[in-house]
């Protein structure tokens, strides 16, 4: 038995159908690749929040027992510069590592999914060929 030839407007459907699921897969691809991107980053994120709370510390030089330590061998200025030291030097440490995570990482944009957007689109224009 032969088919029986489609109507334009049947044709318009289908288009119009497989346009949706596409449209629909692509969004779904974006959302998985921008997730797992996000999972990586929270490493990184994770290090540059120990960064933030070691340069309160460091700051603020608030961590008496430290400073009181010091202070029982050396003068409390020298201790309290000390201490404001080892707690920057360990906020830095932190930073450039969060940092450097964050670099590996690179574009939290889902970019294989955008790559395959840019193909649907190049195969969808007149004249691409099939």
């Amino acid at each position: 038995m032969t088919e029986q030839p489609r109507t334009a407007g049947q044709l318009v459907d289908e288009l119009t159908s497989d346009t949706a699921q596409l449209v629909r897969a692509e969004v779904r691809r974006g959302q998985q690749e921008m997730l797992a991107k996000a999972k990586e980053a929270s490493r990184g994120a994770a290090l540059l929040g120990g960064a933030a709370v070691l340069g309160a510390l460091a700051a603020g030089t608030s961590a008496a027992f430290a400073v009181r330590t010091l202070g029982k061998v050396l003068p409390a200025p020298s201790a309290a510069f000390l201490a404001t030291v080892l707690y920057g030097g360990g906020a830095a440490a932190l930073g450039a590592a969060g940092v450097a995570e964050l670099k590996r990482i690179g574009s939290l944009l889902p970019e294989e999914t955008i790559a395959s957007v840019r193909e649907d689109v190049r195969a969808a224009r007149p004249g691409a060929g099939a």
